[in-house]
């Protein structure tokens, strides 16, 4: 659903769906000025993997941003999960900056520690 409101200053833009509470207290600031039209597939719902977005934005990733974002994720930081998979902190640091290389011991462990395929890592 699109809800456009076109007054000399104003134009608001919602997509999805709007709660009626919504649309109200926009009847009533906009009167006949407000605009409500659906887009017709409103009920549409896809899997953001699937996405076109997604999939370009994935081709961007490296895998060391994969390991930053998941570290993250899981609140840690360089250290703590170095000394949880007994590496160097240092170590940890030069993978997520792309300075070296994963290795294929290390990806086994990432993906062991955060329970994810080893192949978003190589």
């Amino acid at each position: 659903m699109l809800a456009v409101v076109k007054t000399p200053r104003t134009s608001i833009r919602m997509r999805g769906f709007i709660p009626v509470p919504v649309l109200r207290v926009l009847r009533n600031a906009f009167g006949e000025n407000l605009t409500v039209t659906t887009d017709g597939d409103d009920m549409k719902l896809e899997s953001v993997f699937e996405t076109a977005e997604y999939k370009e934005f994935k081709t961007r990733l490296a895998p060391a941003d994969y390991i930053r974002t998941y570290r993250e994720n899981a609140g840690l930081t360089q250290t703590e999960l170095a000394e949880r998979l007994h590496v160097s902190r240092a170590y940890v640091c030069d993978v997520e900056h792309g300075r070296r290389n994963i290795s294929k011991l290390f990806a086994k462990q990432l993906a062991g520690f955060f329970k994810i395929s080893i192949a978003h890592l190589l």
